[in-house]
């Protein structure tokens, strides 16, 4: 590739990565207190999701606890990958 051309492309991208920084480290921050903010209310309504439902058989107190810790499994992941990003805009 033309030597002119990628010192031209890299200045470029340059100037985008630093007009784009402070949108994408303020999205995320709203992203992740938003996700934060919505596990904190759904928390306490948890048994209004996972509790017995007459309408399936077996649904016996050992497979409503294993799907509040599968919910709450995918939520942690969710937010550590978010915490992660997070980190990464901030510390560029």
């Amino acid at each position: 590739m033309n030597t002119l051309v990628t010192d031209q492309a890299i200045a470029f991208i340059a100037v985008i990565e630093q007009a784009g920084l402070p949108a994408l480290r303020v999205a995320f921050s709203i992203a992740a207190l938003v996700f934060l903010y919505a596990g904190v209310l759904i928390f306490p309504r948890r048994h209004q999701f996972v509790d017995r439902d007459p309408n399936v058989e077996n649904d016996v107190p050992v497979v409503r606890h294993n799907r509040e810790e599968e919910i709450l499994f995918v939520w942690g992941g969710l937010m550590l990958v978010l915490l992660s990003i997070l980190y990464q805009v901030w510390r560029a």
